[in-house]
């Protein structure tokens, strides 16, 4: 015959006493304890050190290139087209980021009256500090347009090679729609 598992008891009224003397004394009873555990990969017997790359390359710091950039190595006609996507879509996300951080720097600066107390030229004077991050997201946008036009130039220029060494990515099959007849 087993026994019901026992309910907790409710606490006396002097322990209670006591808890609310504590909770007042020391400022609060909520007191959470906060840890955190890192887990890293190790490495993989081919060297790719658990990157989480997709390119499925080596890439890394051993195998010559810069680590965590995809094709780094410059092998095949894929290592250079995951270099360039890689490239478009880092600076992609950095032109975003700096071009809101203009904004919101200009949007600051624009509050800031000068010496005098005046706000008169605070619009102005946003404007010329916040122009260079303007030019830096530009530059970015600059950056995704060239790694764009590097590979498409590369296909173009060595289409002939890679005809006669690889067939290159396997075609899409096109579908037929359904019919029914």
């Amino acid at each position: 015959m087993t026994t019901p598992p026992r309910r907790p008891s409710t606490p006396s009224s002097a322990t209670t006493k006591n808890l609310t003397k504590n909770v007042t004394k020391n400022g609060g009873g909520f007191n959470p304890s906060v840890g955190f555990s890192l887990t890293v990969p190790a490495p993989s017997p081919k060297g790719g050190g658990g990157r989480g790359d997709d390119s499925g390359q080596g890439g890394g710091a051993a195998a010559g290139g810069r680590r965590g950039v995809p094709g780094a190595d410059f092998m095949s006609n894929d290592d250079i087209r995951a270099f360039c996507e890689y490239i478009r879509k880092d600076s992609r996300n950095r032109a975003t980021e700096r071009s809101m951080d203009a904004d919101h720097l200009e949007a600051v600066l624009k509050t800031i009256p000068d010496s005098m107390g005046s706000r008169s030229g605070a619009r102005a004077r946003a404007r010329r500090v916040s122009r260079w991050l303007k030019k830096i997201a530009a530059a970015e946008k600059n950056i995704q347009k060239y790694a764009a036009m590097t590979y498409g130039t590369f296909e173009r220029e060595y289409e002939a090679n890679l005809r006669s060494i690889s067939p290159g990515r396997p075609k899409q099959q096109h579908r037929q729609p359904f019919n029914w007849r």
